[in-house]
């Protein structure tokens, strides 16, 4: 069971909220926990005793770290640190199947364990609520990775407001939208193009490689979408993921915007530790490859993972040089090309199999070789794929503020005019998505494999 399957939108989340909304106070956090684990059941039930296993074992961790001062604080942060990479480390690279999310709720744990220990947070003594906020159902897929701050008063007795209800409901119908009707409709434009890239024209592998640029981002941004509405229905806040990365104007602000709880994590508990900005040059620039390094380990035990995150790496490097001073002095439009050029090619990395499927399609992009384009313009290049695309590199901007000017326009009427707008796109999206869904043109979330 996935967040966009017929199941899960039309018969599980449903009798979730209502279950939610029906129970007394005191025991909704009770109620999220079990509908966590009947959600982890239903999507992987053999997954389940890793993650209960993870969340006792967590739970434990914390209060020994919380109950501990000096060495004996250290020494245990340090088990528990090393607890979960390993668990991490052994399903991601040893083990046949890994469970739902593990990459998710391991690194939150983590961070859990190491907050604890520097006194930002107390270790939480209610074992209910904190198995809630280790399994919550809309986060434990593909993320976000939510602090336990402020996630754990908020699952102590949840208590949504109609506002919240309504803008959550908005959210996932926006996340479904964009991962039904634009990254499904992307997808197989790049299926087919990373299908067969050997002899791949140049046109094609370009058309390919921009469609799976936007498959990857609506997809995810999609879920994450989805994620913080369902979230926010139950009374909990999940942290925002993505924040238009493609508009940035280097790989530094990409990573600002793409992924952000991701890229908030390994800058808060492993580039600060490692002396982050605060060291010699050299240092910072082995430290930022050393991050991206283990940031692309993270995604899967590929080799094509360790070098899509040294790629990014370097460039993040070279831009604390002589090379991000003059990118800084270029004009806009130069910057924005200079990280298009360098995220599109770095998802080769990211999309491909293994290095002899990167290297044909790299070598597709640039073979100025245009016979065969005419036949995937007429077999795979829709009108509906293009419409996507089209759709793709619009909302890739921030929009948000014509809408406001828009309403502003109708200067008392701009609250009816926001409610009734919201209503017909909500209905709109939904239509289109539930149709989407229906036909069966879903697949599952892209990092939910990670």
């Amino acid at each position: 069971m996935i967040p966009d399957s017929p199941l899960f939108l039309y018969a599980f989340l449903p009798a979730a909220l209502v279950l939610f909304y029906v129970a007394p106070l005191r025991l909704r956090c009770g109620v999220l926990l079990a509908e966590s684990l009947a959600y982890f059941f239903l999507a992987d039930a053999p997954g389940l005793p890793a993650l209960v296993g993870a969340t006792c074992g967590n739970y434990v961790l914390g209060r020994f770290i919380g109950g501990a001062q000096g060495a004996a604080r250290r020494r245990w942060l340090a088990l528990g640190v090393a607890a979960n990479i390993a668990l991490l480390a052994f399903y991601k690279y040893a083990a046949t199947t890994a469970p739902l999310g593990v990459s998710f709720f391991t690194f939150a744990a983590i961070a859990y364990l190491v907050d604890v220990s520097r006194g930002q947070i107390a270790p939480d003594a209610n074992g209910l609520r904190f198995a809630t906020a280790m399994v919550f159902f809309p986060k434990i897929t593909a993320g976000p990775i939510a602090r336990f701050g402020p996630l754990l008063p908020e699952l102590a007795a949840p208590r949504p407001r109609l506002e919240d209800f309504r803008e959550g409901g908005w959210r996932l119908a926006v996340g479904l939208a964009k991962k039904t009707l634009v990254a499904g409709a992307l997808a197989p434009v790049a299926d087919d193009a990373f299908g067969r890239a050997a002899g791949l024209d140049m046109a094609t592998a370009w058309l390919g490689l921009v469609c799976y640029a936007g498959q990857l981002y609506y997809d995810f941004s999609g879920y994450t979408d989805m994620a913080v509405g369902i979230g926010r229905m139950f009374g909990a806040r999940l942290p925002e993921n993505f924040d238009h990365p493609y508009i940035s104007r280097s790989v530094r602000e990409f990573w600002r915007r793409w992924h952000i709880s991701l890229s908030t994590w390994f800058r808060d508990y492993l580039y600060i530790p490692l002396g982050g900005g605060r060291v010699a040059p050299w240092r910072v620039q082995a430290n930022l490859l050393i991050v991206f390094a283990l940031c692309g380990v993270w995604h899967g035990a590929s080799l094509n993972f360790l070098v899509w995150g040294l790629w990014h790496g370097v460039f993040l490097s070279l831009e604390r040089t002589r090379l991000g001073v003059l990118l800084d002095r270029a004009p806009a439009a130069v910057r924005h090309g200079y990280l298009l050029a360098a995220v599109l090619l770095g998802w080769v990395l990211f999309r491909a199999s293994d290095f002899a499927v990167s290297a044909a399609y790299f070598k597709a992009l640039f073979s100025f070789q245009t016979a065969g384009f005419d036949y995937a313009w007429m077999t795979v290049a829709t009108r509906q794929r293009l419409a996507a695309l089209a759709a793709a590199v619009v909302f890739a901007m921030p929009l948000g503020g014509l809408w406001a000017g828009f309403c502003r326009r109708f200067g008392r009427a701009e609250a009816a005019v926001s409610c009734w707008g919201r209503l017909a796109a909500l209905a709109g999206l939904l239509a289109a998505s539930a149709m989407a869904v229906a036909a069966g043109g879903y697949a599952p979330f892209i990092y939910a494999r990670f």
